[in-house]
């Protein structure tokens, strides 16, 4: 039989039919480039939400916003043919999949937060953005951090594949305070060294801290994981400089900004003068944490200040200690306050 002679139906319905399926392969992927303006202002939101994030964060209003910019990402991506469109979006919408991670975190939600952190990581694996993904798993050893016990911690640093430059130092930080948490004061330090290692051949610009400054990792928020991880270790002259360190790099904006790595920082040199030098001398410290508006108390301050209660507990009751330890109870964050 010659090849015009098929007589067998079904046969050429199947040969017709395949040829209309690879016809409509193509007009799938035939499909019109990404205006360049909607990748930039998708690139310009998300640059904006993340500089709110750092300086003055209404996280009700930021969650919204982040959310609504993913959905236009999710929707941009599915009409998008183009490769280097899609990949200029899949960095996008992990980016913005990150920063709802971080508001969830803030929001006390960490389960939620982890979810985010899977879709960044998945997107961000798809753009073949290796700095991003290390970001991710950064961000989920940060949660973790407050919520896990030390040893998830150091699960999540170590789904990095070879970190380097600032994603790097941050995740040491991370490994240096849980391995401080647990009392390993030789791998605390030896993290920390290799931080510092690490920050001194750091590029003058990092390519992340482009999607916003929240991606980046600032020198102040360095000496405060030092800080922290000092603090585990109870070595309080140690953590008295380093939360200086911080709190004077902060100086020059700290009218103008809120920080959390700020508060924070305070927090930490509290304590550590609360056994240098006495109650009188934390509750100084503490005076701006306690003045934060209700809308601004995320849970991790509170966290914070527990270890003040905990050092309190641990010691002999005079009014000025138990003024402090008041002044701790007093504060709420507001997750609480709303009742949820």
């Amino acid at each position: 039989m010659g090849i015009g002679g098929i007589a067998v139906t079904g046969l050429r319905d199947a040969v017709l039919g395949a040829a209309r399926e690879s016809a409509s392969l193509t007009n799938a992927i035939d499909r019109h480039a990404v205006e360049p303006t909607t990748i930039s202002e998708c690139a310009d939101t998300l640059h904006r939400l993340a500089t709110d994030y750092v300086l003055c964060p209404d996280l009700d209003r930021i969650f919204v916003e982040l959310t609504v910019l993913r959905d236009r990402l999710a929707a941009v991506i599915q009409r998008s043919g183009r490769l280097t469109d899609l990949q200029q979006l899949y960095v996008l919408i992990a980016a913005t999949c990150t920063l709802l991670a971080s508001v969830s975190h803030d929001l006390a939600e960490p389960h939620a937060a982890m979810i985010q952190t899977d879709s960044a990581a998945t997107f961000a694996k798809l753009a073949g953005h290796r700095s991003l993904e290390n970001w991710v798993y950064c961000t989920r050893a940060m949660i973790a951090s407050w919520w896990e016990p030390p040893t998830r911690v150091l699960e999540e640093a170590g789904k990095a594949v070879n970190p380097s430059g600032i994603s790097h130092v941050r995740l040491s930080g991370l490994v240096a305070r849980a391995h401080s948490q647990v009392g390993n004061r030789g791998a605390a330090v030896a993290a920390m060294d290799a931080a510092r290692r690490e920050r001194d051949r750091l590029p003058e610009h990092e390519s992340l801290t482009d999607l916003g400054p929240v991606f980046g990792f600032s020198l102040a928020r360095q000496h405060y994981y030092d800080a922290t991880t000092y603090a585990q270790l109870r070595e309080w002259k140690r953590v008295k400089s380093e939360a200086e360190n911080v709190i004077s790099l902060y100086a020059p904006t700290s009218a103008q900004t809120w920080s959390a790595t700020l508060t924070l920082a305070q927090v930490t040199l509290a304590r550590a003068d609360l056994h240098l030098t006495g109650p009188d001398a934390a509750l100084a410290h503490l005076e701006p944490v306690l003045a934060i508006p209700v809308g601004q108390r995320i849970p991790q301050v509170k966290v914070a200040l527990n270890g003040i209660g905990y050092d309190l507990a641990g010691s002999a009751a005079t009014p000025a200690r138990r003024t402090l330890g008041e002044a701790v109870r007093m504060f709420t964050p507001r997750k609480e306050l709303d009742g949820q």
